[in-house]
């Protein structure tokens, strides 16, 4: 009898055992910021409670790639995320009801791990090309333009191409910089306009500093290197013109996830009726002509 009541004791706690070990093995596991979601190959519809019916790599969260060394739309400092990009998608998610999860990459490593379904979407200042809306859908939300800067105070009075007329514009050499300048001054010799004297040099702070020590009286620079130059050397330059480049940048979503792109849009939508993202735009220096709203 006694034989009996141990065998059915020891077999009650073997099976509480494997209970326990088997509960343990499901909550092992997580992600982690920076590295792949251990969920990745995995999609799972978006909670129901929030009225998302889109997929999402894990539930309540966007998992998007970025390759954080564009200032200032996305760097690193003081081993955090940080940039334009990084606050507007952490705000779309906001208006989404979801958190976010990033996923640091190299940027040739963006379109393949969206197509791999290890992220939800690309948040990384992306151009919109050609052959990149053959692979994936994009939601626009800004233009990059070419920026004239000027030493701070901008006594020479520049304010559009046309002013810089006479002057010396400072370019890296080879760069579309160069090209742009040169083909300007072809449109300004048609009309019978003093030239621009171009000083081109191997590097774009060499243009910086020919610049700031009186070499050349303005320089040309992207408009996101131009708005993150002005926090770096702040009170050293100013912004005389920013110009349309034809160039936009979006957050890029697979191809056919149409009702993810849509709710993305109407949170950028919602950002920009609300204000919150020309305030974003200012916090990082980024001219208001960049703006496609």
């Amino acid at each position: 009898m006694k034989l009996k009541k141990f065998s059915l004791l020891l077999a009650g706690l073997m099976v509480f055992l494997a209970a326990c070990s088997s509960s343990n093995t499901n909550q092992s596991g997580g992600s982690t910021t920076t590295g792949n979601n251990s969920n990745a190959g995995t999609t799972n519809e978006a909670s129901t409670d929030s009225g998302n019916s889109y997929e999402l790599v894990t539930p309540g969260k966007i998992t998007y790639g970025v390759a954080a060394t564009y200032p200032p739309f996305e760097y690193m400092e003081n081993e955090q995320y940080v940039g334009f990009d990084i606050e507007f998608m952490e705000l779309i998610a906001k208006e989404l009801g979801l958190e976010v999860e990033i996923v640091a990459m190299n940027f040739d490593g963006l379109i393949p791990a969206l197509q791999g379904k290890r992220i939800d979407l690309i948040n990384s200042a992306m151009f919109i090309t050609d052959a990149r809306a053959e692979q994936v859908d994009f939601v626009k939300y800004m233009g990059i333009g070419r920026s004239i800067v000027v030493p701070a105070g901008n006594e020479q009075g520049i304010t559009s191409m046309e002013s810089l007329s006479g002057k010396t514009v400072a370019v890296t050499r080879g760069a579309i910089e160069e090209v742009y300048v040169t083909e300007f001054n072809e449109e300004l010799k048609s009309q019978g306009v003093e030239q621009i004297t171009i000083l081109a040099l191997p590097t774009a702070n060499d243009a910086v500093l020919a610049t700031e020590n009186g070499r050349a009286d303005a320089f040309l620079h992207s408009s996101p290197g131009a708005a993150y130059l002005m926090e770096e050397r702040a009170g050293v330059f100013e912004i005389a013109h920013t110009m349309d480049s034809g160039t936009q940048i979006g957050i890029a979503v697979n191809k056919g996830e149409s009702e993810l792109a849509q709710a993305i849009s109407e949170a950028v939508d919602s950002l920009v009726k609300q204000g919150v993202y020309f305030k974003l735009m200012e916090k990082y220096n980024l001219p208001f002509e960049m703006s496609i709203f």
